[in-house]
């Protein structure tokens, strides 16, 4: 449901210190995504730096913002996808449109 994709990084002293990211999430029916960045705590990266693999990267930024067993970028798509689902209708304020219903 959820691909990640790391774009680039940022890193200092040899540790990774910032990672711009992209999430799509799919059900089958829509896809949404969307592109971040994500400056990590001093605690997240213990792996040298030419030892650091792109999954190494997604697990720290999913670590980091997740609550409990919820990462809150994905359940923000997820969230997203569910809304799509959703009958569009016109908005209450704007003037009616005619429509040839067959």
């Amino acid at each position: 449901m959820f691909t990640w994709k790391i774009i680039k990084i940022s890193a200092n002293e040899g540790l990774i210190t910032h990672a711009f990211y992209k999430v799509i999430a799919n059900n089958g029916d829509f896809s949404v995504n969307v592109e971040g960045n994500h400056w990590f705590s001093d605690q997240t990266i213990k792996i040298p730096f030419d030892d650091v693999k792109e999954q190494d990267i997604i697990d720290w930024i999913r670590l980091e913002t997740s609550v409990g067993e919820d990462n809150l970028i994905e359940l923000d798509l997820k969230n997203q996808l569910e809304a799509l689902k959703l009958q569009e209708v016109d908005l209450p304020w704007l003037p009616k449109k005619f429509r040839l219903r067959i």
